[in-house]
């Protein structure tokens, strides 16, 4: 189904058994690098390459979990894997960053992001 189709069920779980139940927004930043566009003097264009991490900014229910433990946690693998279009997100030596707030009116967190080593993508 990959490749046209998105969305459906996505689950998450890190290597420490940690499982959140991902709710609306998934990014994805697999690159290595950010690439910066600039112009000299005499119009001709240049770019920059800064050296960057994948990433991926998560949102999910806050269903009993310890935001300020998950924030300190040791690396881990993630895997995300989207059960509708059979594509797996693995994220080696991740780590949680952001700063997580937890909106009581309707239970989701944002703010939440993994940075890991590498990162790969099957299906």
């Amino acid at each position: 189904m990959a490749g046209k189709d998105f969305g459906g069920v996505m689950k998450f779980r890190d290597s420490s058994g940690r499982n959140v139940s991902l709710r609306g927004t998934f990014t994805v930043n697999p690159a290595t690098r950010t690439i910066e566009g600039l112009v000299n003097q005499d119009g001709s264009p240049d770019r920059i390459a800064t050296p960057a991490a994948p990433r991926a900014d998560i949102n999910f229910a806050d269903k009993n979990v310890d935001l300020a433990a998950m924030m300190g946690d040791a690396r881990c693998d993630v895997t995300i894997n989207e059960e509708w279009t059979g594509v797996i997100h693995l994220f080696t030596a991740a780590f949680y960053t952001g700063d997580p707030a937890s909106n009581r009116v309707n239970g989701e967190v944002t703010g939440v992001g993994i940075m890991a080593e590498s990162y790969r993508k099957l299906g």
